[in-house]
């Protein structure tokens, strides 16, 4: 006996055999009727619908051999004929080597003839056999061989009707449980379900769905349920809708709906289609989510966060998944709604600020521990801000599930401590600083004592023993010439002490605190006599006093005004020719509310390059003629009319005549 080889293509023929459901499967009448009818064709006692399994051949229909329903595939005259598209024919086994000693043929139920034709699915495998067999040798007539193929043909196109079958009885049993599944869940369901056909028609909703709509299942029914859409949303849902099924996406919209009673609800509804077969758009199947309340809180928490400066954030450690706030979304400069990863979240932060919150994150999520800290951040759009990064880790079973945290732009309120620490630092320099300054004025202050009285004393003393000397030689013979020496001596002594006085007066002036308080009004004539009679006797007939304001007293400082004014008289007198007149007139202002001291001398007017540092001090001056005077007596009598926050000005300054004006401003009321 020769066992037949094994197909080629075994594996995908085995797999076509058991895609067919029917091995082990009970009698069926037309497979029945197929192998009756190839006995009676064929003339022959035994039929047969044989199946060639991996080690066996099973009997799908069986005429002839009672109670055999399978038989070794090494035994199986049907595994020759799997092998090949034709019909085989075996007219006497006994003379054939591959069936000679066969167990069918020597022993029951002693085959001598077989003639089978395999059958063929349409994908070309051969899966078994339409067969007739006889004990006695045979040969079949052409129209028999025709008919055996003809109803293996038909055996073929059975087994493929049985099983397309049998999957539509069990997609149909699935489709059934998958319903009662759905159901099952979409009555119990937290979410609002619903169902459409692929014109958008409603044919199913649960509960839920009804409760947030307040629509009955009939009032949903068909386009039932477009009549909830609010009247300003209307529009865009449908828009939406037909978008959506138009591209075969997904539909995901939030929108209001109006229910009957009149309340106003928004909500999320997400839909996908349901695909047939061949791809068409059987309808679609959604959920509905009444977001009223979240979007109010949302609105809510938007509102506070960016009164407060304050975003949120959230990541679920399980999924990766992170959610910012608006206010989170506007603090890092990104579009509403922007939902980064981890590592974009982390290269926000300033490069040296990483580590930082990298390693804050890690202690959070080994230990527990919360983090609060003012890091420094480059939002997307470039600009360098400071933020106070607040986080904590959530457990669950031990186990880190998720981050939350949130964010604040403290950016203005580093910078207002930067300059609250730099003004602190600055006022205690500064109070160092006067501390200092007042501890050398006092020392100035002192030394300036000491001068005046160190100094003057004996110039005072030498002035009087000069008069007293003057006295005593009264009776000499020589008078004139006595008096003239003495007069010259005491002239000189004047001029020295006038320039100690000078020398004094501007450290004692650049001590001043400005503008100066000027204690009790001063009597305008009384100011007058006194720095009159500063100037030396011989100089003193030469000044005219002139007073055509009535004013008897204005707010000053007399001895700051006494000290100016001697120094305009005495640079008059000494700058005029002898013997002429210097005008000393006192008038009123009354824009500005003013007192105004005009002294005028005769003589030549001063150059141009004199009057530019006329005030300055140290600068030269005196006449058309240069290098006279110490350059101290203007500059006071400037810095006391500052001190006064008044003016003195050339106020004239021509070949005949040069007038030098003082206005002392008065407080309104005066």
């Amino acid at each position: 006996m020769l066992s037949a080889p094994t197909p080629e293509a075994e594996a995908s023929r085995l797999a076509a055999l058991l895609s067919l459901d029917v091995l082990d499967s009970g009698a069926e009448r037309e497979f029945d009727a197929l192998v009756g009818a190839a006995s009676r064709l064929c003339g022959v006692p035994i039929a047969l619908i044989s199946l060639v399994d991996a080690q066996r051949q099973w009997f799908k229909a069986n005429h002839g051999l009672p109670g055999m329903t399978e038989a070794p595939r090494e035994h199986a005259f049907c595994a020759h004929t799997v092998l090949g598209d034709e019909l085989l024919e075996v007219p006497d086994t006994r003379q054939d080597l591959r069936f000679a000693d066969n167990p069918m043929v020597v022993g029951a139920p002693h085959l001598r003839f077989y003639a089978g034709a395999p059958l063929q699915l349409r994908d070309g495998s051969r899966v078994g056999t339409l067969c007739v067999a006889d004990r006695h040798p045979r040969r079949l007539s052409a129209d028999q061989a025709k008919a055996l193929q003809c109803l293996a043909t038909v055996a073929s196109s059975a087994l493929e009707r049985r099983r397309d079958g049998v999957e539509l009885r069990r997609a149909v049993r699935a489709l059934h449980a998958s319903e009662a599944r759905f159901r099952t869940l979409s009555e119990a369901a937290p979410l609002g379900v619903y169902a459409a056909d692929e014109h958008g028609s409603c044919t199913y909703t649960n509960p839920r769905w009804q409760q947030i709509f307040g629509l009955t299942a009939q009032q949903a029914f068909g386009a039932g349920w477009t009549h909830s859409l609010h009247p300003v949303d209307r529009a865009a849902v449908f828009a939406a809708w037909s978008r959506a099924t138009a591209a075969r996406q997904e539909f995901d919209l939030e929108f209001r709906i109006q229910r009957p009673d009149g309340s106003v609800r928004e909500v999320r509804s997400r839909a996908r289609t349901m695909a047939g077969d061949r791809g068409q758009a059987l309808g679609f199947v959604g959920s509905v989510e009444d977001v009223t309340e979240r979007k109010k809180l949302e609105a809510f928490l938007d509102r506070t966060g960016r009164l407060a400066g304050v975003g949120g954030w959230e990541m679920d450690l399980r999924t990766g998944a992170i959610s910012w706030s608006a206010q989170t979304s506007r603090i890092h400069e990104v579009e509403l709604g922007f939902v980064p990863t981890l590592e974009q979240g982390v290269a926000f932060y300033a490069e040296e600020a990483r580590p930082v919150i990298e390693a804050a994150v890690h202690a959070g999520m080994q230990h527990g521990t919360p983090w609060d800290l003012e890091l420094p951040l480059v939002t997307a759009q470039g600009r360098h801000i400071w933020v106070r990064a607040l986080g904590e880790v959530e457990f669950e079973a031990g186990r880190p599930v998720r981050l939350i945290g949130a964010l604040q732009d403290v950016t203005q309120q580093r910078l207002r401590r930067l300059e609250l620490q730099q003004e602190q630092t600055l006022r205690i320099q500064l109070e160092e600083q006067v501390r200092e300054t007042e501890g050398l004025l006092r020392e100035r202050s002192e030394m300036l004592d000491v001068m005046a009285h160190e100094v003057r004393q004996p110039l005072n003393n030498a002035s009087a023993a000069l008069q007293s000397a003057g006295h005593a030689l009264a009776g000499v013979s020589d008078k004139r010439s006595v008096a003239s020496r003495l007069q010259r001596a005491q002239t000189v002594l004047g001029q020295v002490l006038g320039s100690i006085d000078n020398t004094l007066a501007v450290a004692s002036l650049l001590a001043q605190p400005e503008p100066i308080d000027r204690g009790e009004y001063t009597d305008i004539d009384a100011l007058i006599s006194v720095v009159v009679a500063d100037v030396p006797a011989p100089e003193r007939g030469r000044i005219r006093v002139e007073r055509p304001s009535r004013t008897r007293t204005a707010s000053m400082d007399m001895s700051l005004m006494r000290l100016a004014l001697r120094n305009v008289l005495s640079n008059a007198l000494k700058y005029s020719p002898p013997a002429s007149v210097v005008t000393l007139a006192v008038c009123d202002s009354d824009e500005p509310l003013a007192v105004v001291f005009d002294v005028a001398n005769e003589g030549a007017g001063l150059t141009a390059d004199t009057v530019e540092r006329l005030f300055l001090r140290g600068a030269k001056h005196g006449g058309v003629r240069q290098g006279h005077g110490l350059g101290l007596g203007l500059y006071i009598v400037r810095r006391v009319m500052d001190l006064h926050g008044g003016s003195v000005t050339l106020s004239q300054n021509g070949p005949e005549q040069v007038v030098m004006r003082l206005v002392v401003n008065q407080p309104l009321g005066d």
